[in-house]
């Protein structure tokens, strides 16, 4: 059986940090990496990778802390409470869908094509989420509903920075206790630690799909589609508000929206959706550079081995499987020579 005494703090004398900030740190720092690396193996400015994840951490905070505030407005009497991030309170739904709102963004204003950034970074998602939770274990955040699950976990002690709510909406008490409230001994379901658990499987999915060339848009599809899927299952074990009369928090209401859209694209589509006509696209394109043979060289050119290769920009990007090109249009004749200057040209004698 799982368990532990919660940590709020870590740090030496005055100087303290949360776990909770610390995990999250970590999994945006492995999460660019990988697609750092993912860029650079693909023939992609590494450079990119950083500054996206820059403005993506950026959009994150300010779409959790918004997601959340909007979530449980009624618990803030001053808008002043609402910027108080540091007192806790963000929404990772609403983090991830501030944070590829801003890399959309980046992405537009240098040229690039999302949805191939999109697929790079997918795996970085899944797994950055999935080490970002050793935050919230170690503060016992997203703590659950009473359980004997094999897999639940027992509240041994320490100061909850967000303990769950003692009563339900109905005046009942959520927890066995006297009061309600949660007290060491009570196990319950870990929300964040299956949260993990199910980004782990979803990056071992994304790296198998990701062994064979598939469209454009698919694995980032795939990525959202199951981790919304995933959070409609766990979100019924949370104490958390529920909307709408169908028992249902707001991640979930989101989730279902992200899991019919993805659906629909996928069925539609298979990836992503073509792109407007007429537009100048940002597809990026690797040429291999190859030396010809010297002179009297033995040696066939299909032999040499490539020197490096060239990415460059190509206006108007269709999609190659809705509008394939003319095979016959990928070659011009050759335009005659000029006839050599000083020297009129010959023409046919003219009969009377």
């Amino acid at each position: 059986m799982l368990g532990w005494k919660v940590i709020p703090r870590i740090g030496i004398g005055p100087v303290q940090f949360s776990p909770h900030g610390v995990g999250i740190a970590f999994g945006c720092l492995v999460g660019a990496w990988l697609l750092a690396r993912r860029c650079r193996a693909n023939g992609i400015d590494e450079n990119h990778a950083w500054n996206t994840a820059a403005w993506g951490v950026v959009g994150a905070i300010l779409g959790a802390r918004i997601a959340y505030v909007v979530g449980h407005f009624s618990s803030y009497t001053s808008p002043v409470q609402w910027v108080e991030i540091w007192k806790g309170g963000i929404s990772l739904v609403g983090g991830l869908l501030g944070g590829t709102l801003l890399a959309w963004l980046y992405f537009r204003r240098n040229s690039l094509d999302f949805w191939e950034f999109a697929d790079l970074g997918a795996p970085g998602l899944a797994i950055g989420i999935a080490l970002g939770r050793s935050g919230d274990l170690v503060i016992g955040d997203h703590l659950g509903k009473p359980t004997h699950f094999f897999l639940g976990w027992v509240y041994k002690g320490g100061t909850l920075i967000s303990p769950p709510p003692c009563l339900t909406p109905s005046g009942g008490h959520v927890y066995p206790t006297a009061s309600g409230c949660i007290v060491p001994g009570i196990e319950v379901y870990q929300t964040a630690l299956y949260d993990a658990l199910w980004c782990l499987c979803i990056f071992g999915i994304l790296s198998l799909l990701g062994l064979k060339p598939r469209k454009k848009g698919l694995l980032f599809l795939v990525w959202a589609g199951l981790y919304a899927a995933g959070r409609i299952a766990t979100d019924f074990l949370r104490v958390d508000k529920r909307w709408l009369g169908l028992g249902l928090t707001g991640s979930q209401i989101t989730c279902i929206l992200v899991v019919a859209l993805v659906g629909f694209l996928i069925v539609r589509y298979q990836g992503a959706p073509p792109g407007r006509k007429g537009r100048a696209g940002a597809r990026t394109t690797r040429i291999e550079a190859t030396p010809l043979p010297a002179g009297g060289s033995d040696v066939p050119a299909a032999e040499l081995e490539p020197v490096g290769t060239v990415r460059v920009l190509v206006a108007d990007d269709p999609d190659p499987e809705e509008s394939p090109p003319d095979s016959d249009s990928l070659f011009l004749p050759d335009e005659p020579d000029p006839p050599p200057a000083g020297d009129p040209p010959e023409t046919a004698p003219v009969e009377d």
